[in-house]
């Protein structure tokens, strides 16, 4: 069955990972993967370096098949796996992708967002600012899966890049339920 998996890069000697998602086939074989990266902030293309400085822009990219960051061994959680169901998220991905490009936002290395609220009881302003993983959180979003616990530490993965009414519309164009609300009552 075709299945979605949120796999971890480790960087290096230090104690955090770059996430990224995978697309399986229905034997297993990947289909494509979905990466944030440092981009030109004049081109857009991406930019063939680990990590990214604060005067690079935050770039979401797709590579078809298998890319250099995916390695046998690296932790992984399938996020979604069935026989209908996958195209749909993925598409819902690649819309949330094109938007997260189209905000030309700050690479910032650390994943948090330069704008935050100064005052906690004001409006939180609009991001400015994330990290590759800061992506990948915004990617499942907008498949309408759950963020899973990983092994390894990723900051950014706080730092969602779209305002939820831009994650809710991608959801219902491709016909993707919202995620129920947690509480008591």
């Amino acid at each position: 069955m075709p299945s979605i998996a949120l796999r971890q890069y480790k960087i290096g000697s230090l104690p955090f990972a770059h996430n990224f998602l995978v697309l399986y086939d229905d034997q297993g074989k990947v289909v494509a993967e979905l990466h944030g990266h440092p981009a030109d902030p004049t081109s857009g293309l991406k930019l063939e370096k680990p990590i990214g400085r604060s005067s690079d822009n935050l770039g979401a990219f797709e590579n078809a098949g298998m890319g250099g960051l995916y390695i046998p061994g690296q932790h992984e959680k399938i996020l979604w796996q069935g026989p209908e169901g996958a195209t749909a998220k993925w598409e819902a991905a690649r819309e949330a992708l094109g938007q997260i490009n189209d905000r030309k936002l700050t690479y910032n290395l650390w994943g948090s967002d330069l704008n935050g609220p100064k005052d906690w009881d004001a409006p939180v302003p609009p991001v400015i600012a994330g990290n590759s993983n800061s992506v990948n959180r915004t990617l499942i979003d907008a498949m309408g899966l759950q963020l899973p616990s990983m092994p390894t530490m990723a900051p950014g993965t706080e730092n969602p890049l779209l305002p939820q009414n831009q994650i809710d519309q991608i959801r219902k164009n491709y016909g993707i339920p919202p995620v129920p609300k947690g509480g008591l009552f």
